[in-house]
This record gives structure tokens, sequence and C-alpha cells, in this order.
């Protein structure tokens, strides 16, 4: 493995500061606050109002900013492996995949993910891009995660988790500090940040970051002649929040921008470029770009003691020049709702939605569509998508120990011209001072986007002068060489259902104040109209034109078309304990199950097996544990484990030791240090600890290993 030495900047850093600080926030004071007691923690991304943990019949996990500082993650998706019920696997050194209570795939779309309340879900392409997230981890209050149905109070995708990232406040946010961070892999990565009282009542914080670091943490051979590519991530967020009375207005801006070095061409064949000598294909260095901006504003008022009316208006830009999703967008989202806490004794809450999205493919001529490996086309390259929904919830106490939970959210989509309920009942029962019950049940829909229904994805592969031998037998090959192209289409299909996501829940809470937390539920779900994806057509071509000596060339061209045929039944459960015998020590575990049973209906059914089968190969069990001790007030130590079992596919599958997810055991060892009050805190983070190659997916999938990382961090607030 190739070693890089610690930066010589963290060594310059690592010097004596013995200026005494006067900020007026003392973030590590923040990070030290000892565990809440689950009636004292508020949570908002389950209601959108702010109510206490132990009061929301919904399976809801938080993240704290102190666990999150002391998980030495470098990301949000790697923190979210603290998480119960989430799937984290990690494809390269900036791509995971991450699921709840489903498949996991690069791109999931039954999770909607939000930064306080805007969502950061891509759209045009149904999913997460986890390394365009807009925000620095050392900004984030605290992360939400909501499992199940939430689609009444967050609309379309909110179908198997939410996750929400709660920022700082203005007056919250860390001042007068730098950070540097130096390892191996090339790894280095600067913050700096900085806030304050602007004028009375009005507070603003900004921070800037930069990130370099390798594309793979990998010793696999087919990554080393690339191992001097860079992938580089600017990022930057500016917040204001002004309160005076009954009236609040904050305003955020900020962005990302991720440049990636990597190999790309295009191919060269002869029937294209008739009588030149070419390279079957051009290989380049470039570079991949990806960036991501937004601008938005709350305004929260408070019309009486019981009622509160709040504005919020998003401007998202987000854009890419990856061939399988070369396009560009403009999102406005435009959210008002109103609550009153005191309607015939219960909570309500009423809410308006309406986003549009300028959608822009860039197009590509007939001849991109041969020659590049893959690229992703359609005859529609501008469309407005826009959305529109309304909904209510309703929360009221039958009796002094039970409350029950009603909601509904309607929501339109132009893009295939039809209303979507998105209802949910929810009930929960007192049985102690300190102990909940409670019981749900909601359905949620997927947004519908113009993947897989108005765009065609192609994948190319081309080689010139080979052997043709029928059913592989080599004894019996046809006597001339030819020039050979492969062209598989995956078609779009505009009349696609939109999928559906019903669960049933059952959960159980528990909290001794400031001790223990505990939180175990269960649940059952159906989805309908899973997309796969079925071969319809085979052609064989031949032309004529071909390099020297060889015979013609022959293009197969391969069509699949996006179809509904799979259903699925999941059940399963999530167990979540925090444990906290004193104020120095704190320990947290979970431990998750689910399974998926799918079905197919209608006449394709046949043909779909094995997309079937793959949708059940998934982990069964997933555990972690984090430790976190305070030794002294100088030192202190975290370990985070995380154990995924293997999957166990289907015999119809082939290979299971290609197509079965890996059983998986990682250690991530941290430890910091403060030589003394107003000295710059050390962190030493060393992941996957004695664990030094570990691929997290299936060999099926082409995934890299990721080998064992180590960076230290050298963290200051200047006077």
């Amino acid at each position: 493995m190739l070693k890089v030495s610690l930066a010589t900047t963290c060594a310059c850093l690592s010097l004596l500061y013995t200026a005494p600080s006067n900020a007026d926030v003392d973030l590590d004071a923040l990070l030290e606050m000892p565990l809440e007691s689950l009636s004292d923690t508020k949570v908002v991304s389950a209601t959108r109002t702010s109510l206490s943990l132990a009061d929301i019949p919904a399976a809801v996990h938080v993240i704290t900013a102190k666990e999150i500082k002391r998980s030495g993650a470098r990301s949000v998706a790697d923190v979210l492996v603290l998480a119960p019920g989430l799937h984290v696997a990690k494809f390269s050194n900036y791509d995971w995949g991450i699921a709840a209570r489903t498949t996991n795939e690069a791109l999931s779309n039954t999770m909607l993910v939000m930064v306080d309340g805007r969502s950061v879900f891509n759209g045009m392409f149904s999913g997460v891009d986890w390394d365009l997230i807009p925000v620095s981890l050392d900004n984030i209050d605290r992360i939400e995660v909501v499992l199940g149905p939430v689609g009444t109070i967050w609309g379309g995708n909110a179908a198997n988790a939410v996750i929400n990232i709660i920022t700082l406040d203005a007056e919250d946010a860390p001042r007068r500090r730098v950070s540097a961070s130096a390892g191996n892999y090339d790894y280095r990565e600067y913050h700096i940040r900085d806030g304050g009282e602007v004028s009375e009542n009005f507070y603003l914080s900004g921070y800037a970051e930069f990130v370099q670091h390798m594309p793979w943490t990998s010793d696999e051979e087919r990554v080393q002649p690339h191992q001097d590519f860079r992938v580089y991530t600017e990022r930057f967020g500016l917040r204001g929040d002004y309160q005076n009375l009954d009236r609040t207005i904050s305003f955020q801006l900020g962005g990302i921008r991720s440049r990636e070095d990597y190999y790309w061409g295009s191919y060269q064949p002869h029937f294209l470029f008739p009588g030149e000598d070419r390279e079957d294909i051009a290989g380049y260095n470039t570079e991949m770009l990806s960036e991501e901006y937004f601008a938005g504003i709350k305004f929260l008022q408070e019309l009486s003691e019981s009622t509160n009316w709040e504005q919020q208006f998003w401007l998202t830009y987000s854009n890419s020049d990856a061939p399988d999703r070369n396009a560009y967008f403009t999102r406005l989202d435009s959210e008002t709702s109103y609550s009153d806490s005191d309607v015939f004794g219960g909570h309500l809450s009423l809410g308006f939605n309406y986003r549009l999205i300028d959608e822009h493919f860039r197009p590509y001529s007939d001849r991109e569509t041969y020659v590049l490996p893959y690229v992703r086309v359609t005859d529609e390259s501008d469309f407005i998508n826009h959305s529109v929904a309304m909904y209510f919830n309703y929360i009221y106490p039958l009796t002094e120990t039970t409350e029950l939970m009603v909601g509904n959210r309607w929501q339109y989509f132009n893009l295939v011209h039809d209303t979507f309920a998105q209802p949910q009942i929810r009930l929960m029962q007192e049985i102690g001072e300190d102990q909940r019950v409670w019981a749900g049940w909601g359905r949620s829909v997927i947004t519908p986007a113009r993947q897989g229904r108005t765009t065609d994805f192609h994948q190319n592969a081309y080689a010139s002068d080979v052997t043709f031998c029928k059913n592989g037998d080599v004894n019996d090959c046809l006597p001339n060489n030819y020039d050979y192209m492969q062209v598989i289409i995956n078609t779009g299909n505009e009349n696609m259902p939109v999928p559906e996501v019903e669960t049933f829940e059952l959960g159980y809470r528990l909290w001794e104040e400031q001790v223990v937390q505990f939180d175990l539920s269960l649940f059952y779900s159906e989805e309908t109209d899973i997309p796969a994806w079925l071969l319809t057509g085979f052609e064989r071509k031949f032309v004529a034109a071909s390099s020297p000596g060889t015979a013609g060339t022959i293009i197969d061209v391969y069509r699949y078309d996006h179809i509904a045929p799979v259903s699925s039944e999941t059940y399963g459960g999530e167990m979540s304990v925090k444990w906290q015998p004193n104020a120095n020590f704190q320990a947290n575990a979970s431990y998750s199950f689910k399974r998926i049973k799918a079905e197919c209906n209608g006449n394709t059914c046949a043909a779909a097996e094995n997309a079937l089968r793959g949708y059940e190969n998934e982990p069964l069990h997933i555990a972690n544990a984090q430790v976190m001790w305070d030794i002294n007030p100088s030192l202190w130590v975290s370990n985070v484990f995380q154990y995924i079992a293997s999957s166990e596919p289907d015999a119809i599958l082939g290979d299971e030791e290609r197509v079965s997810w890996p059983s998986m055991l990682t250690w991530d060892l941290i430890v910091g240090w403060t030589p003394a009050k107003n000295y710059p805190e050390f962190t030493l983070t060393v992941e996957n600890l004695f664990n030094d190659q570990v691929n997290e997916f299936p060999q099926s999938y082409s995934s890299f290993d990721n080998g064992t990382q180590y960076w230290l961090e050298v963290d200051w607030q200047w006077p």
C-alpha cells in the first residue's frame, strides 16, 4: 500500500499556542454535553413540528454532534453507519450505496435526504449523490433518521426513511476555528469557520473547506496506473439568523464543487472511420465536474401562543458533466406551513408545497451514441418538471396516556399527470412515566423521474479483428475474423407506473433520564411496481466496412425495456440502545434485520426471474457500536465497530461468491488529545484497523477494495 507521510503543515500547526480564547461560544462545551433524556430531545423530521422524541410514534434515531465528532467520519455517508436500520456500503473513496429497509443501490429512491428541510435528492436521476451534500460536518447540530414512511409530511421518496441533517444556528456555529487534516492516500483537508453577533438579535456564521484525496484507497492492480488521480472538493456556506420577539428570519447560501480526475476514452470503430488506421479506443485523462449551489430563506411568525406560520423558499442549481448524467437543473421549492397546538384539544399542522425543476439534458449526436462507452440520451432535452402538494397532520390525545396521529398528503406530478395520496395513522400508548409503545401505518410514493421514463441509456463495447465461435466452441469457429461492436440500449418507458410503499410498524421505547435510551421497532412493508429491465429485442447487423484483414463488422444490438412487474414484501426490525453510566463514558449499539421476498406479476415473469431473485439478495443482519471514553480532560478515545452479514443469494443468480454481499467486520479507532487549555486539539483516526482491504459490495458490482486509512487532524480556535 502506498504510504503518504503526514503533511509538514500539520507539524507546524502542532506548535504550542498560549494565547487565551475569548470566543463567545465554546464548541467543545457543546460537544461534552451529557446524553439528553428522550423527553428533552426535540425532533422535527417526523412531524415537521418540534416534538419530544419520547412522544413520537415512529422509529426515530438522533445522531448528536458529539457522536459525529467522535466517529472520525469525514462525510455524511460515513456518519450514517451509526444509525440503526441503514445499510451503508462504500463503493470507492467517494461513492456509497445507502439503503433502509430495501435493496442497496448506488441511487436509492426510497429514502429522502435533506439539509435543514431542503431536499438534496437529485430528482433527475432519482437518488442521492452522497459526495455532493453541501454541508460541513462541523456545522451539524444533529442528524435525525426516521425509518418508515414519512410521505405525509415530506412527500415523494420519503418511503422507507427520511434523513434530515440539522445544522447549527448562526449563534451556536463554530467561531474563529481553523483545522487541517492529512493522511495516507494523499488525503488533505482544510477548514476555516467564523461567526458572531453582527447586531442586536442578528447572528452570522460561515465556513469554507477544501478536500483532496485519491479516488481509491485500494491496492488492486487495476487502479495502480491511475493512483496519480485526485478528487478535489470545495465546500462553503453562509448562514444568518435574526430573531426578535415573535418573529424569526433565517437565510442560508452555500455550495459544493467536486472535480474528479479520471480516465476516459471513445471507441474508434473502423466502419465509422473508413480508410483510417486507428486504435480501437482513444483513451485520455480528463476531469469530471459536479457541483451544486443553493440559497434559501425561512420566515417564522408566532401568530399566538398556540399558532405558528412558516414560509420557506429554496433555490438550487445542480450540474454534472458525467456521461451517464450529463445534465443540469435549477430547482425552486416553496413551502408554506401552519400549525395550531389547540384545535379541539389537539395539534393540527397544515402545509402547501410547490416545486419546479427546470431540467436540461445535454444532447448527443448519433455518432456519439456509438463511440462513447456509455451515454444517456433523450429526445426532449429540456423539460419543466413540477409538483404541487398539500397536507395535514393531526395529533389528538384520546386519553391522558393515549395519543392518535392521522394525516394525509395529496401530491400532483406533471410528469405522469396524476395525483397521489400518502396517508398515515399512528397510535402511541404511555405505559409508564418513561415507557411508550406505538403502532403505525403509512403509504408513500416514489417521485417519478425522467430517468427510466423519457431517457435511454446506451452501453457500448468494441473490438477489432476477433474470432467468432458458435456457442463458445473453439472447434466450431467462423473462418474469417471480424470487427465486433455490442450495443445495449436500456429504453425508457413513459407509461411506467409510480411505485408505492405501504408499511405497518410496531415500536417500544424506554429511557431512564440521562443514563439509558432503548428503542425497538418491527415492520412489515409492501412495495409495488418495482422497475426491472426486460430483454425485448436483439438485432445483428453486418457492415462491410472493417479494419484491414477482416471480413466486415458485426454489430449486435440488445434492447431492454423498462417494465414494472415486480412487487415485494419486506419484514424485519431495528433495535438501538444508548448507555451513559457516567459523564465520561457512553456506549451506543444497534442491530437490524430485514428479509425481502419478491414476486412477479404478468406474462414477463419467466424472463424477469433473475431480477426477482437479485432483489432478494441482501444482507439479513447489520450491527454497529460506538464506544466513547473521556479518559481525562485532555484525552479521549472512541471506537466504531460495524458488522454486516453476507447475503444468501438464490442459486439461479450463479456464482455465489460473485453475486453475494460479502461478510464484513470493521473497526475504526479515534483518539483526541488537547495538551492544555487554549492549545490545538489533535485527533488521530484509523479506519479499517487490522482489516487492510475490504470490499463492501458483491464482486458483480465491480466495486473497489477499501484499505486502511489513517489521518491526523489539528483543530485550533484562535483568539
